[in-house]
């Protein structure tokens, strides 16, 4: 999930579109590498097949990618993959509320709460953003670092939280928040994480949110349910 904004930020850059088709594109490609059976490490040691499979399901949606675009799509996936490598590289308790405190909605400077932590993902973000430039054309500024200040950051596309996380925040809602679906609620979740914790690396970002889940419904924080429904 985290690599999907950086990868369709790429695809736009090199397919010269701004359409809302581009996302979705992304979103194709990796339902279907998910669906059959792909997992993150996979991705990363074979980014030719994420890049065929993201051509694929551009040309599905009429985005112009030709065949000499794919080296440019497996740097991107290459580049990309450093940044969420650093990410997803605590995944202790501590390490998970960081990350998802950096990815709450109301959050104005996700790179100012995870350097704050010891994560720093700047240089990265540095050189993927120079990619950008070069596969445009242009040539890319370099942003000044303030690693003492808040800065606004603009807000994802798409807050990535997974939908049955969502189903059963949902569910909460619409049942009027009883003390009974509270607890099976957390039952529910801590079952998710102890299977989710089978594999920490590859589930790094839905374990942050199973625990933001978790914690919302252990303190009964019904309007930060309701927030997380959205």
């Amino acid at each position: 999930m985290l690599l999907h904004p950086f990868l369709a930020l790429a695809l736009s850059h090199i397919a010269r579109s701004t359409s809302k088709h581009v996302g979705h594109t992304v979103g194709d490609a990796f339902d279907s590498l998910v669906l059959g059976g792909v997992r993150y490490s996979e991705m990363k040691q074979n980014p030719e097949k994420v890049a065929d499979e993201i051509i694929s399901a551009a040309r599905e949606r009429g985005i112009p990618v030709k065949d000499e675009d794919k080296e440019k799509i497996i740097t991107a996936i290459q580049k990309a993959s450093k940044i969420v490598d650093k990410l997803t590289g605590d995944v202790s308790e501590d390490g998970l509320d960081v990350l998802y405190q950096a990815l709450a909605e109301k959050t104005d400077d996700p790179l100012y709460i995870l350097k704050r932590n010891g994560i720093d993902i700047e240089p990265e973000l540095e050189e993927f953003r120079q990619f950008l430039a070069e596969i445009s054309g242009k040539k890319a500024e370099k942003k000044p670092k303030y690693p003492n200040t808040k800065k606004p950051s603009p807000k994802p596309a798409d807050s990535g939280v997974p939908p049955g996380l969502v189903a059963i925040a949902k569910a909460l809602e619409y049942a009027g928040f009883p003390g009974e679906a509270m607890k099976r609620a957390e039952e529910d979740l801590l079952r998710r994480l102890d299977k989710l914790l089978e594999n920490p690396e590859e589930n790094a970002l839905e374990i942050a949110y199973t625990v933001k889940l978790l914690r919302l419904v252990q303190r009964g924080d019904v309007k930060g349910i309701r927030e997380f429904a959205k």
